[in-house]
């Protein structure tokens, strides 16, 4: 169930989120329209295809990669235009960074697994064994008593934002939750996604554990009889979880970006001694991010596992004790 709802997370990351239209303002300067026009015929796609930062190496990469897609799409019977949409859509830079981090963790854990034993070693294996148990007590502190088990869905959350902020400091690299470019919010696709994929996990743990029965009347509320204003207020209330997850991760992260890539290239010589506490203090936060949107994640699946809870010492309260032999 996990897998699939990963699956469909990523395939929702490939469309790019437009935060205007494409097209240039009316105000807008001519010579960065000409910028636009070029950068677009010089990499053969359109305005609706954009790409971060087309002169990086990284994303010179990407070019090349979907350029050498495009056989491959015609191949299965796709016209060129829709060959190129695709093919624009999976080699975007901020996907290929995604597609990088999750095949590493995937190496790593096959890596690491080979090494366990029982007694621990003192390397990657052992390491990484100790991150596990760290996260594992933080889901159970996070959830109550039996959270540990949600600590595999909660892990990779953490430990994928982990590693994605901390891509953006790598030179030539790109965070692909933080990226933006022009009216673009392209890392916007990657923590709607992400988001997403938390709440529907959480909605999911709550059906299992408390039942359906039980899932729609934490809906209704108490009294039942105000259930025309609960109702709604409850849905609007999910539907803002995974909307402030995305734009809270997104925000903090891209603007961490724009300040070390302008301290970095805008005043290079005079901002380098600043550069090196603010890279290191953006190590720190890329941490703290990723606690809070599992925490935050931890919190929602507590939420729905108490009322259970209250709902159930409801059901129960006053019933006769059952004597046992």
């Amino acid at each position: 169930m996990s897998a699939l709802i990963w699956v469909l997370a990523f395939v929702f990351a490939a469309q790019p989120v437009q935060a205007a239209a494409a097209g240039p303002d009316a105000g807008e300067p001519a010579a960065t329209a000409e910028m636009a026009e070029h950068g677009d015929a010089d990499h053969g796609h359109g305005a609706s295809m954009p790409w971060h930062d087309q002169h990086t190496v990284f994303n010179r990469v990407c070019l090349l990669l979907r350029d050498a897609s495009l056989p491959a799409f015609g191949a299965f019977g796709m016209s060129p235009e829709q060959a190129e949409e695709i093919a624009n859509s999976v080699f975007q830079p901020f996907v290929v960074m995604t597609w990088i981090i999750c095949a590493g963790l995937i190496v790593l854990s096959l890596h690491v697994r080979k090494r366990l034993g029982r007694v621990p070693q003192k390397d990657i294996a052992g390491f990484m064994e100790m991150c596990v148990d760290s996260l594992r007590g933080f889901t159970r502190s996070a959830i109550g008593p039996g959270g540990e088990e949600h600590a595999p869905f909660i892990a990779s959350l953490f430990v994928f934002i982990t590693l994605s902020n901390w891509a953006g400091l790598i030179p030539g690299l790109i965070s692909p939750i933080g990226v933006s470019e022009g009216d673009y919010l392209l890392g916007l696709n990657t923590t709607l996604s992400l988001a997403l994929v938390a709440i529907i996990y959480v909605h999911y743990v709550a059906i299992r554990k408390a039942g359906l029965r039980s899932y729609l009347l934490h809906f209704v509320g108490e009294p039942w009889w105000l259930f025309p204003i609960n109702i709604p207020i409850h849905i609007v209330g999910e539907i803002a979880r995974p909307l402030s997850l995305a734009f809270r991760l997104f925000g903090n992260v891209g603007g961490e970006d724009k300040v070390l890539h302008f301290l970095a290239v805008i005043m290079f010589l005079s901002a380098v001694p600043l550069h090196v506490p603010m890279t290191l203090f953006a190590v720190f936060t890329g941490l703290l991010q990723a606690y809070v949107f599992t925490a935050l994640t931890c919190s929602y699946i507590a939420g729905f596992l108490e009322h259970q809870g209250d709902a159930h010492d409801h059901d129960t309260h006053g019933e006769p004790a059952t004597a046992h032999a």
